[in-house]
C-alpha cells in the first residue's frame, strides 16, 4: 500500500467532518441539542431553537409547530412553542397560549411528563412548567432560574441549558439591572462561548450581560462576531449596536442597524406580513445613531 491510498481514507473523514461542520451553521448560528424526536422533525425544532435564541419569536413558533406536525408525540416541540410565549427581558408573557401549547401535548402536567420519554427532557417540561404555572410572574421567574441552574448543574454538557439559565438570571432582575446578577450570567455564558464561538445564546446573552458603558468592552467581542454568525435573524443583526451605542461607536451602530432594518424588510416581503412585522426596534436605534453623526 503506498502512502497516498494509506492516508486517503484519513483526508476523506477530515473533509466530510469540516463539511458537516459547516454546514450546521445556517445562517442562525450553531448548536448541539439532541433529542428524542425523529430527524425530519429534529430540523425543524433545531431551526426554532436557533430562532428563538435570537428572539425571533414568531419564526420560532412556526418551526416548532412544523416539528409538531412531523411528530405529534414530540415533547420538546411543545416545550419549545410555549417557550416563544416567554419574553424575559422585556419582562413580557402570554401565559394563556403557552398553556395552550403544552395541552395540545397532553392536558395535565403528569401526563406530559409520562408522554416525556428522557430524564433531561423531562427537567425541560418541568422548568417551563414553573415558568408559566401558578403565582405571580415575578415569583415563577425566580423559581424558573432555579429549575434552570438545577438542569444545568445536572447535565453540564448542555450549552442550551447553561444558556438558557443565564437568560433566566436576567429575567429575574424587575427592579433594575443588577450588575451582580448580570455578571453571573456572563460568567455562565462566557463557558458556553469558549465551547462553541458560534452559538447564538451565548453571543446574545453576552451582549446583554456586558450593556452598559463599564462593561461594554468585555462585549466587544460578542458584537464583532455575533452577526457574522447569525445574519439570517434580524435581531441578531441589531444586538451588536447595544455594546457600539455604549462605546460611543457611531458608525457601527449606523450599519448595525441599516443590516437589522433591511434584513426585516426581506423578511416582511419574503412570507408576506404585515407592515408592523418590519424591525422598527432597530429603525429607532438607526434613527439615534444618524443623530449621533449629524444627519438630520
Amino acid at each position: 500500500m503506498n502512502l497516498a491510498s494509506r492516508f486517503l481514507p484519513l483526508l476523506l473523514l477530515c473533509i466530510a467532518l469540516a463539511c458537516s461542520s459547516s454546514a450546521q451553521n445556517t445562517g442562525l448560528g450553531r448548536i448541539d441539542f439532541p433529542t428524542s424526536g425523529p430527524p425530519q422533525a429534529q430540523t425543524h425544532f433545531v431551526r426554532g431553537m436557533l430562532f428563538l435564541h435570537s428572539f425571533e419569536y414568531d419564526d420560532a413558533r412556526e418551526e416548532f409547530r412544523m416539528a409538531q406536525k412531523l411528530a405529534p408525540g414530540f415533547a420538546m416541540a411543545y416545550w419549545g412553542e410555549a417557550m416563544t410565549f416567554n419574553e424575559p427581558l422585556w419582562f413580557f408573557q402570554d401565559r394563556d397560549s403557552a398553556q395552550a401549547a403544552l395541552k395540545r401535548f397532553a392536558p395535565t402536567r403528569a401526563e406530559r411528563q409520562a408522554k416525556t420519554p428522557t430524564d433531561r427532557e423531562k427537567a425541560y417540561l418541568q422548568a417551563v412548567e414553573v415558568l408559566f404555572g401558578e403565582g405571580e410572574k415575578e415569583d415563577r421567574d425566580f423559581a424558573y432560574a432555579e429549575e434552570m441552574r438545577n438542569l444545568h448543574e445536572k447535565y453540564p454538557e448542555d450549552l442550551d441549558a447553561a444558556s438558557f439559565y443565564a437568560l433566566a438570571l436576567l429575567g429575574t432582575c424587575h427592579r433594575g439591572r443588577d450588575f451582580r446578577v448580570y455578571m453571573k450570567a456572563a460568567t455562565v455564558v462566557e463557558e458556553v462561548f469558549l465551547k462553541n464561538s458560534e452559538h447564538p445564546g451565548a453571543l446574545h446573552y453576552l451582549i446583554h450581560s456586558y450593556d452598559d458603558p463599564i462593561h461594554a468592552p468585555l462585549g466587544l467581542r460578542a458584537a464583532r462576531i455575533y452577526a457574522r454568525v447569525a445574519p439570517q435573524a434580524a435581531h441578531a443583526l441589531h444586538m451588536p449596536s447595544h455594546i457600539f451605542v455604549a462605546m460611543g461607536m457611531w458608525g457601527e451602530v449606523v450599519a448595525s442597524n441599516e443590516d437589522s432594518w433591511a434584513a426585516s424588510e426581506t423578511r416582511v416581503k419574503r412570507k408576506n406580513l404585515p407592515p408592523e412585522d418590519r424591525g422598527y426596534h432597530s429603525l429607532w436605534w438607526l434613527q439615534y445613531g444618524y443623530l449621533q453623526q449629524g444627519r438630520f
